[in-house]
């Protein structure tokens, strides 16, 4: 690949196609596919096998594209190597996720896994999951929190796309745990609403596609799409608010729901209360470990 300038160029061009179909339409899972073959033929070989290196630029492809069977291949061998040193673990330690709405604490709740010894915890670990998820996004993710549970005694990975997985990964890591996150509606709404700008433009992950208002996001699917209210062309900003207040609602109604079916399973925890030591206790003892951040 590096003396042939001219594949190099027409494959960098397809790059770029590729990339703008999938902007231009974020739902497009062919453009996507593309996207992620083009650019590991790129770049297959930019970082030596069995470093953190390759690890993390094989995520960055798949996290802008697809874990396409080629990619997530790469990948797993990658992790095998990277991990060799480290003994396997009698018995598999405990996969957790963190759920929560967005704009609701997830990075501390992940630090404060971190702290953890003998813990791996990653934060929005790719590939994306859509709020309708994909069995290959599925069946990445729970390779990859397998395999690492052979060798962790906690694994664990916070995503507000975990939500519509939760079911199928208590089925799937019967000792798993999930901790949900729920910060006050208000608070949240207005966070969300300030992370994705303002006016016309801007970007509204809960609008329809082609609405004439938003912009297009590569994030779009992750969310679901509510229906275009009458108000949206004159008040943008207000129309976009109520979709995103409807979404931290009912996204936190179904935690609750999810606790109340799982009681043992799943802990919710308020945002607000995520320094306190009476809250990282409940953690802690939620998770069979002792210690403090």
């Amino acid at each position: 690949m590096e003396n042939d300038p001219a594949k190099i160029a027409a494959l960098t061009a397809e790059a770029h196609h590729w990339a703008a179909r999938r902007g231009a339409n974020p739902y497009d899972r062919g453009a996507r596919e593309n996207l992620a073959r083009v650019l590991f033929e790129l770049q297959r070989d930019r970082f030596a096998l069995g470093t953190a290196e390759r690890g993390e630029h094989l995520l960055s492809i798949i996290g802008d594209a697809f874990p396409i069977a080629p990619v997530r291949a790469a990948y797993l061998e990658n992790l095998e190597r990277l991990l060799a040193e480290k003994p396997p673990r009698a018995s598999p330690g405990t996969v957790v996720l963190g759920l929560g709405s967005g704009r609701c604490g997830s990075t501390s709740l992940t630090a404060l896994v971190a702290s953890i010894a003998d813990s791996v915890a990653t934060h929005e670990n790719p590939p994306l999951v859509y709020w309708e998820p994909l069995a290959e996004q599925r069946a990445f993710h729970f390779e990859r929190l397998a395999r690492l549970a052979e060798r962790f005694a906690i694994v664990f990975d916070a995503s507000h796309w975990w939500l519509n997985l939760a079911e199928p990964f208590l089925a799937r890591f019967t000792d798993g745990k999930i901790v949900g996150l729920h910060r006050e509606l208000e608070a949240c709404a207005r966070s969300f609403l300030e992370r994705k700008a303002l006016g016309r433009g801007s970007i509204n992950h809960w609008a329809p596609a082609g609405n004439g208002i938003w912009r297009h996001n590569i994030w779009d699917p992750l969310y679901p799409t509510y229906p275009l209210p009458a108000n949206a062309a004159v008040d943008p900003d207000g129309a976009k608010l109520e979709a995103i207040r409807r979404y931290v609602r009912e996204y936190n109604d179904a935690l609750t729901r999810l606790a109340e079916r799982w009681p043992e399973r799943v802990l919710l925890l308020r945002t607000e209360d995520l320094g306190d030591a009476a809250a990282q206790h409940r953690l802690f003892g939620f998770l069979g470990v002792t210690g403090y951040p």
